[in-house]
Formats: C-alpha cells, sequence, structure tokens
C-alpha cells in the first residue's frame, strides 16, 4: 500500500478539467479519498436542459448554461477562505468554464445576456490553487463515453466533441490564473492503476506556478 503524499498548503483548493470522456470526476474523486478532502462535483444529470441540447443545440445552448451557471454557483457559495485553510476542496470543474461553452454554443446577443446575469450573481468563488487539465484524442473520448452507463453524455455528437475538445485547449492555451498541469489522459488510468495514480499525484504535489505538463508514455507507466 502506497503512503498517501500530503499536498502542500499551496494546494488546498484544486480543480480537475477537461471535455467529456476525459474522466475529469472519476480523478477528483480519487484525489478527495486519497488526501480526505472535500469533493464537489457538478451534477449534469440535475440540469433539465442538456439532453434538449444535444437533440437541438441552438434552440437549447442559453438555458443549458444558464441552469449550470446556477448550479456552479449553489456549488461553491459554501466554499471559503477560512474553510479552504482547514481542509482540501476539490472540484471537477471550474466556475468560468463557461466562457469555453458560451463562445462554442451562444450567439454574441445570448453571451452578453449571460454575461450580465453572471455579473449580477454574489458568489465570487476563490481561484483555485491548481488545475488539473485533462486531454485525450476525441476518439477516446467518445468511447469511454459509450463505456458508460446509459448517461445524457451518450447523445452527444462527435463534430461538437470535436469543437469542444479544441475549445478547451485554447482556453487553457492562454489561462493564467492558477498554476496548471495539463495530462495527457489517454494512456493513463490513475484510478485502477494505484502506480498510475502515484506517479501523477506526484506530480501534482510539485506544481507551485506555471503550466506542467504529464505525458508520461505507457512503458513507464506499467
Amino acid at each position: 500500500m502506497i503512503e498517501p503524499i500530503p499536498l502542500q498548503l499551496e494546494s488546498r483548493f484544486i480543480a480537475v478539467e477537461g471535455p467529456v470522456g476525459s474522466g475529469k470526476t472519476s480523478l477528483a474523486r480519487r484525489i478527495a479519498e486519497h488526501v480526505n478532502g472535500k469533493l464537489i462535483l457538478e451534477e449534469p444529470e440535475k440540469n433539465p436542459f442538456l439532453e434538449n441540447f444535444y437533440k437541438d443545440p441552438r434552440s437549447n445552448a442559453l438555458p443549458t448554461e444558464l441552469s449550470f451557471l446556477f448550479q456552479r454557483s449553489k456549488l461553491l457559495e459554501g466554499i471559503n477562505q477560512e474553510e479552504l485553510f482547514s481542509s482540501q476542496s476539490i472540484t471537477d470543474f471550474l466556475f468560468d468554464k463557461d466562457i469555453i461553452f458560451t463562445e462554442l454554443n451562444l450567439t454574441q446577443e445570448e453571451i452578453e445576456l449571460f454575461q450580465k446575469v453572471k455579473s449580477s450573481l454574489s458568489i465570487k468563488p476563490p481561484e483555485p490553487d491548481l488545475v488539473i487539465y485533462l486531454q485525450a484524442p476525441v476518439d477516446v473520448l467518445m468511447a469511454r463515453i459509450k463505456m458508460r452507463s446509459p448517461s445524457i453524455d451518450g447523445s452527444i455528437d462527435k463534430n461538437y466533441l470535436e469543437k469542444l475538445a479544441d475549445s478547451y485547449a485554447k482556453f487553457f492555451y492562454y489561462y493564467d490564473s492558477a498554476p496548471v498541469l495539463v495530462v495527457n489522459a489517454e494512456s493513463i488510468d490513475p484510478i485502477h492503476n494505484e502506480n498510475h495514480f502515484h506517479m501523477l499525484f506526484t506530480e501534482l504535489v510539485s506544481v507551485k506556478y506555471g503550466k506542467h505538463f504529464f505525458n508520461t508514455t505507457p512503458s513507464v507507466l506499467t
């Protein structure tokens, strides 16, 4: 049994991100269990517009994004600085991830309305101390989505997923609000392979600033 590696104080608030199928929710849960931290997960199944969005994106994009905005606000409103000093919090989302989806799915008029609504919210969530961004080829993402038990995401279109993955890459290319660990999630299984998780965890503990890349080859991970 590998002994847990204690996270540094700078990593009290960690956000795991990536497109659908990248494994962000599973990794966030695994890290939270490892450090006995507070786990905060998005709940896409509770978004009443998401299923219709996948069927008819143009007609359902704005209510879908607004619903996610309100959900994220509710999930993060309980996080405060005092709590962050007493325990780790791990999420499977960034509060400001909406820019990825609004720019991809909304018209300019809808984006302006969305931003007005967002600005009216009283919540000011803290920035993460570390963001883990999971990348994988679209074919890998699609395969993982299909392997899941029946879910709303099962109806996602491959062309849309390609655009979404590109939008994530663009977003994190410019993102500098927190240190980022970019992980090639194609050949790593930190959920079921303890060695993989140990290597990834050791890497994320060392990230203090800037952008870092974890792209270990399969031969090293065995």
